[in-house]
């Protein structure tokens, strides 16, 4: 085990996410692992997956809500383990046509992309400064570097997270705190697709989309780069994706 440290994980939903990738990668890196999210359902089941080293905690709260926020990171301080990284990996996709769109859905989308990661940020950075290490790891979107209908709204709600990450990269990284942004370009292989849109996800073929694992082990290559050569942004993509 890596002993003493944790790990946080924010956005985890059902076990067939990249979520929970990530908190079995890590947890079988060695490190106690929090996941957290909204669902308690699913809380109860991340709890009871086995790991090979570390282990995996469920928090319900949700994350655009600061007394929820608050709680999160009293749990990670009740355990007394010292907090190696947090990786901010809320958010939705959903998509509709600008004229279609009210307030409410765009400030819906900007709330778990944007507040949510302010929130966190907020209160990890003290946290990975007290420990002079650390990442901080965002998952982002191709639509934040190139915003294009019906997805508008989710591109100015990526768009602020990435702007967010950016700068928290270059005002600590010189206090020990990694912070990178992983832009994810194309379909993840995982329920909310091959549930929801079971033609869409075939259409795709043979690794023509993102295995959820193997995500979640660049995340963990990215926490565990030496600061000589650290990277802010990294995207991957399926080989088939046009680009």
């Amino acid at each position: 085990m890596k002993k003493n440290k944790s790990v946080l994980v924010l956005g985890v939903g059902p076990e067939e996410g990249l979520g929970a990738a990530l908190c079995k990668i890590f947890a079988n890196d060695g490190y106690d692992v929090f996941g957290c999210g909204r669902n308690k359902e699913n809380m109860n089941k991340l709890t009871k997956i086995k790991t090979k080293g570390g282990s995996i905690t469920g928090i319900v709260a949700d994350v655009t809500k600061t007394k929820d926020v608050e709680k999160i990171f009293q749990v990670i301080d009740g355990s007394k383990k010292d907090l190696s990284s947090v990786i901010y990996n809320a958010g939705n996709n959903n998509a509709k046509p600008f004229l279609e769109m009210d307030l409410t859905f765009f400030q819906d989308l900007w709330e778990v992309c944007a507040k949510g990661a302010f929130l966190i940020s907020q209160e990890a950075i003290p946290r990975l400064i007290k420990n002079k290490s650390g990442s901080l790891i965002f998952t982002g979107a191709t639509a934040s570097i190139r915003s294009r209908p019906p997805f508008t709204a989710f591109a100015a709600a990526k768009s602020a997270e990435r702007s967010l990450a950016q700068g928290l990269a270059k005002e600590f990284g010189n206090q020990g705190v990694h912070v990178a942004n992983v832009i994810i370009d194309g379909i993840i292989d995982g329920d909310k697709v091959n549930l929801r849109f079971p033609e869409f996800a075939a259409s795709k073929g043979e690794d023509g989309k993102l295995n959820i694992m193997q995500i979640a082990e660049n995340f963990l290559m990215l926490h565990n780069q030496k600061r000589s050569a650290w990277s802010f942004e990294l995207d991957l993509r399926p080989w088939s994706e046009t680009w």
